[in-house]
């Protein structure tokens, strides 16, 4: 930990050395410095991994932001909320971690080893659900990339992770300069499933942290009464989403030294190409609240590997192919990668950026194309038939859910680039990276 609050602090000294000669970063009063201290408890989604449960972390973060002060509506809208850049470091004090490996025989072996630290970087926003005079109760919304000092183990899987938090507290106005602020926090760091393993780490923590204002605070522009008029608008969109993943279900593919066929560990395991593209309607409802309604169609290369380890179950004799009912051996085709599915998404829409939160249900797959099955509907995945149970991958199955954000542009802000996580239950498919533009666009009541 001393070596990298060491690094820490070499990568700061050349903004700390200018601040002191300057006097300040930036030349207004709307520049905040903050720095929090978090302790935390692991919170493992397998039941496996409940021993985590009672180890902590620890960690000191370091912020730098900008406070809005009404110069633009959406900034009156939200509050005067503020938003920066962040950077965080985790010290990690589980010490038993599983580490699988293949040994010169190509059999597979485990080890049990720490799990590493982290360095993570990117932007917040800090929210008001009540602002007062002295205080205020505020949320925060962090988003970017974390670093670790070890990887390859069931959690972490590749250095870089994608880094998530979200937490909510009061914050204590001290003096002109100083705050004082307490969060409760829920973080998330995982790859997204660019690299398996991919467990992931969850943190639930406290945070207690100071807050400096070098310059004072900026004069906050009064909210006019009645609002200015809002246009509520109607548009119909396409977009196009594209991700990578890299498969969690196995098959016999590692040939050892002796010629023997080997399950896969997960890291061997190959990557494939998705794809979905929306046709729906966006609607902006209200200055800060919008949603969607489309029909995604969608298409996965993982599906092939759940042929090809169909045609092993069936050389194995498994029961789906031998009972009363057995399931039918089919071929891949492209088409039966193929998927059909309505969905829904709400966005919370800060001035051009939106976070958004939508899921979706599966009307139709690819895999009946050619035989006389029919889709089994319920939303457990325990209403699948055998048919689908071999054949369809498994986070495309009954529902899915999307987090992620969009960003606006144009003069009409009728184009979008985002990301999203798709997300099957608790566990993620893969991350999506979309382009969407709006083919109409009107204003409605």
């Amino acid at each position: 930990m001393k070596k990298t609050l060491f690094v820490i602090a070499i990568l700061l000294a050349p903004i700390i050395a200018k601040t002191q000669t300057t006097n300040q970063l930036w030349n207004d009063n709307r520049n905040i410095w903050e720095i929090d201290t978090r302790l935390g408890k692991y919170f493992p989604f397998e039941t496996r991994h409940a021993y985590m449960k009672v180890l902590p972390q620890y960690g000191i973060d370091l912020r730098v932001s900008r406070q809005t002060d009404g110069r633009a509506q959406w900034e009156k809208d939200f509050n005067y909320l503020s938003y920066g850049a962040f950077l965080r470091f985790e010290k990690n004090n589980v010490d038993s971690i599983q580490f699988k490996y293949r040994d010169e025989n190509g059999r597979e072996q485990e080890l049990w080893r720490p799990l590493g630290d982290c360095i993570s970087t990117g932007g917040f926003i800090n929210g008001h659900f009540y602002r007062g005079k002295y205080w205020s109760f505020d949320y925060d919304i962090m988003g970017g990339l974390s670093f670790w000092t070890k990887h390859g183990d069931e959690f972490i899987g590749s250095v870089v992770n994608v880094h998530l938090a979200i937490d909510a507290g009061p914050t204590f106005m001290i003096e002109d300069n100083l705050d004082f602020l307490i969060r409760y926090q829920f973080s998330h760091s995982s790859n997204a499933a660019l690299r398996l393993p991919n467990c992931g780490i969850n943190v639930f923590s406290w945070l207690a942290g100071v807050r400096y204002h070098p310059n004072g605070r900026p004069e906050l522009q009064p909210k006019e009464s009645p609002r200015p008029e809002f246009k509520k608008t109607t548009s119909i969109f396409a977009s196009n989403a594209v991700g990578l993943l890299q498969t969690n279900e196995w098959m016999r593919s590692y040939q050892a030294p002796d010629g023997t066929m080997l399950p896969d560990m997960p890291s061997e395991r190959p990557y494939y190409f998705a794809d979905v593209v929306q046709l729906g309607i966006h609607r902006q409802f209200h200055p800060k609240f919008s949603y969607d309604l489309a029909l995604d169609f969608g298409w996965t290369g993982e599906t092939k590997r759940m042929y090809e380890k169909a045609h092993q179950m069936y050389d194995d004799g498994h029961e789906f192919f031998t009972g009363e009912d057995p399931v039918p051996l089919m071929e891949y085709r492209f088409a039966r990668g193929l998927h059909l599915a309505p969905s829904a998404m709400f966005e919370i829409n800060y001035n051009r950026f939106a976070f958004c939160l939508g899921g979706a249900y599966y009307l139709w797959h690819g895999i009946y194309y050619g035989t006389d099955q029919k889709k089994t509907w319920g939303l457990p995945q325990s209403s699948e038939s055998d048919f689908e149970d071999t054949y369809l991958p498994p986070c495309y199955r009954t529902f899915y859910g999307r987090l992620g954000f969009k960003y606006y542009f144009g003069e009409k802000r009728n184009m979008f680039v985002g990301s999203f996580m798709k997300v099957h239950e608790v566990v993620i498919d893969y991350a999506e990276f979309t382009f969407g533009i709006n083919l109409f666009q009107w204003d409605s009541k």
